[in-house]
């Protein structure tokens, strides 16, 4: 079946939230941003991020060890492999994750690295047991870590601010999305290597990483100036996206329109490899509490209207995501990747 994709890639809106911030904004300021950040989201559910507080030495440093890292022999890789983790948490190999369910005829073509918050013995969830909580597993390489904290803690700083902006453009205290009660906001972390098709070459229908939504509220994405991305329209058609250099892509997660009653987008995107280059990409990913009920928000429902989506609680939804796409936790797939 043929496909639109439109090869403009200026569709997307920049929206600033430094005002999110910074003390001393004004309410004025800020309800701006908000104006701005609402119209992006009731269209497409991405936007362009600027004013993110994100430095460009922790960024060039992330993707450096991003690179060395992918750049391992594959055993010392799979030392770490996420299938050694009780938790959810390593290494995933080449078409080992199958994110488009409509089509899981080849896993996509990519290799990732999944973190989160380092947990140890005596954090509450993981003394009651709770399903994702613990230690990661980080590579063996000089000042991967050390990158990663730095990387993490500006990055989730900017989305702090974001969702400041998405409260205020709701009509919510500024605080709300980051107060939601079941526990920490949880902050899943992934660096991405997308091999270039002239060395690993697509079978029919395999993509980069196929279509599907975000699981979570919000998600912080960069790439290494390979493209490749491209986002759904509510039209249905496909839209290149480039990011650039001082900039990220920010799009919301299935949390988000189950709580606005489908006035923001959880959109559909998809990666298709590129040609003859590698695409790296880090993906930082704020999912509500673990035990949080994500529900329609009363002020979403007109006179004898229904939710129209079915309420989540959030980390039971996460590892049904988790069940349903990833090789070592479906025998279904894991059964064609062998």
């Amino acid at each position: 079946m043929s496909e639109q994709v439109s090869k403009n890639i200026t569709q997307l809106p920049v929206i600033d939230v430094s005002a999110f911030g910074a003390e001393g904004s004004s309410d004025r300021e800020r309800d701006e941003v908000a104006e701005q950040l609402d119209a992006s989201l009731r269209e497409i559910g991405f936007f362009f991020l600027t004013g993110h507080g994100v430095r460009a030495a922790t960024r060039e440093a992330m993707f450096a060890a991003t690179r060395e890292f992918f750049a391992l022999p594959l055993e010392r890789k799979e030392a770490i492999a996420i299938s050694r983790s009780p938790i959810h948490r390593g290494y995933v190999g080449l078409a080992s994750e199958t994110l488009d369910s409509a089509n899981p005829v080849a896993g996509d073509l990519k290799e990732f690295l999944d973190t989160a918050g380092e947990q140890g013995p005596d954090h509450p969830e993981v003394v009651a047991g709770t399903p994702l909580f613990g230690p990661n597993q980080f590579p063996d390489l000089p000042g991967f870590r050390a990158a990663w904290e730095r990387y993490r803690s500006e990055g989730i700083a900017a989305i702090e601010r974001v969702q400041r902006a998405m409260a205020r453009a709701l009509g919510l205290p500024d605080e709300y999305l980051l107060e939601l009660p079941g526990g920490e906001t949880m902050y899943y972390m992934r660096n991405a290597h997308y091999p270039p098709q002239h060395t690993h070459p697509p079978t029919e229908g395999q993509l980069g990483c196929g279509a599907h939504t975000d699981y979570g509220a919000v998600t912080l994405l960069v790439e290494e100036g390979s493209g490749g991305l491209q986002v759904m329209r509510r039209d249905g058609e496909w839209i290149d996206v480039a990011i650039p250099s001082d900039l990220f892509v920010v799009n919301l997660g299935d949390m988000i329109p189950i709580l606005t009653n489908g006035r923001w987008v959880s959109n559909p995107h998809r990666v298709i490899s590129p040609p003859d280059r590698h695409r790296y990409s880090v993906g930082l990913f704020a999912v509500p509490p673990f035990h949080a009920n994500i529900a329609c928000l009363p002020k979403f429902l007109g006179p004898g209207e229904t939710p129209r989506y079915k309420p989540q609680i959030a980390g039971e939804y996460l590892l049904s995501r988790f069940d349903a796409t990833h090789s070592y936790r479906n025998p279904r797939l894991a059964s064609r990747v062998e």
